[in-house]
């Protein structure tokens, strides 16, 4: 099981600090790292295959946040997720969380995923060879994600299209807003094959109806025939007027990475473009 990206340029002092407390919690856990450790976006999180007291092989994933920040729906994303069912995700077998003012730390034990990432990266640079039945069963997943119910997420549909037409600078011209619960991080690291996990369920939760297969639509944009595939798999979602908002908000979250934190430098052409052709479609309503 991979964390949220491979290795990224980053502080030794952070990775340092990062693989000791990683180290702290796998003695707290009770479970001896074994292989390599993973850096995850911008050296945020951390993550090794771990061995249980019992020969289990598991997945030791950790991070820290300053206390003002260590709170909210991110910080619980993947203990919150332990109630959703029929979704082929990691189990949370344990988490421990501590204080090291001024930083609160967390790290979180999972089952073992054997399988690989479909990328090393959230955006998809190169073609998959993914099966039918893959495809099948990621609609499956998203679908059934969507009849969960949950506290998390947007739950005023009105406020989140003002916002949305606020940042557009432009009406949009959709009256209703359909929100159902969705994986709000999905994208080609969270996801695995040859079978089909979703990982990383920090963000989740209620949003535009179709807003995974938008961000992952989003993230498939430089492999025009896997984009395809995406758009084909999702288009009865991503085609309805909620589907479209939901792509122009998953646009919004790459372009605004891509602007403050220098993120996703070969996308901001080909999202851009697909905004352009989303709100020339909503203006011709």
């Amino acid at each position: 099981m991979a964390d949220d990206q491979p290795e990224t340029d980053g502080s030794t002092e952070q990775r340092a600090f990062l693989c000791r407390v990683l180290g702290q919690a796998a003695g707290g856990l009770g479970v001896e790292l074994d292989g390599d450790v993973i850096f995850g976006w911008w050296d945020r999180t951390i993550g090794s295959a771990a061995i249980g007291g019992d020969g289990t092989r598991l997945w030791l994933r950790a991070t820290a946040e300053h206390r003002d920040w260590a709170r909210g729906e991110v910080w619980t994303g993947n203990v919150d997720a332990a109630v959703i069912t029929g979704v082929p995700k990691p189990e949370l077998v344990e988490r421990v969380e501590w204080t090291e003012e001024p930083v609160v730390i967390y790290a979180e034990l999972f089952s073992y995923i054997r399988d690989q990432p479909c990328s090393p990266t959230p955006e998809l640079t190169t073609q998959l060879d993914l099966s039918d039945a893959w495809w099948s069963e990621l609609r499956t997943a998203v679908d059934e994600l969507a009849t969960q119910p949950t506290s998390r997420g947007e739950h005023d549909p009105q406020t989140y299209l003002r916002e949305l037409e606020d940042l557009y600078e432009r009406p949009l011209g959709v009256p209703d807003l359909e929100l159902r619960t969705e994986h709000t991080d999905l994208h080609w690291a969270n996801l695995t094959q040859p079978r089909l996990w979703l990982l990383d369920w920090e963000y989740w939760g209620s949003a535009p109806a179709g807003y995974g297969p938008a961000l992952l639509y989003c993230h498939s944009l430089l492999v025009p025939d896997t984009a395809a595939r995406v758009h084909d798999v999702f288009a009865d979602v991503l085609d309805t007027p909620t589907g479209q908002l939901a792509q122009l908000a998953a646009a919004a979250h790459v372009l605004n990475r891509a602007e403050r934190m220098g993120d996703y430098p070969a996308l901001q052409d080909p999202v851009g473009q697909l905004t352009q052709r989303i709100l020339t479609s909503l203006g011709g309503r």
